[in-house]
């Protein structure tokens, strides 16, 4: 069975149509994270094309290595990973 995690991030839990994301999902992570920027302010990438540039070139491997990357560029400053199942 695949895990299936809850993520938060700077505290406010990130949306999915689904019931979470799996480990492997780190381009759906992405896509959520950069439609809830506002929401879970997430820092420089609606006002600033540079650092734009750099949120579309983070590492989205896997849901890990894409938290870790934003939040080591200053997107983030916290996230929380919570299996579900």
């Amino acid at each position: 069975m695949t895990k299936i995690y809850e993520i938060k991030v700077n505290e406010n839990k990130v949306e999915t149509v689904e019931d979470g994301f799996n480990w492997s999902q780190g381009e759906l992570l992405w896509q959520a994270l950069s439609e809830q920027a506002r929401q879970l302010d997430i820092k420089g990438i609606s006002d600033n094309e540079e650092r734009l540039a750099d949120w579309q070139n983070l590492d989205d491997d896997n849901i890990g290595v894409l938290l870790e990357d934003a939040k080591k560029n200053n997107f983030i400053d916290n996230y929380e990973i919570n299996e579900l199942n």
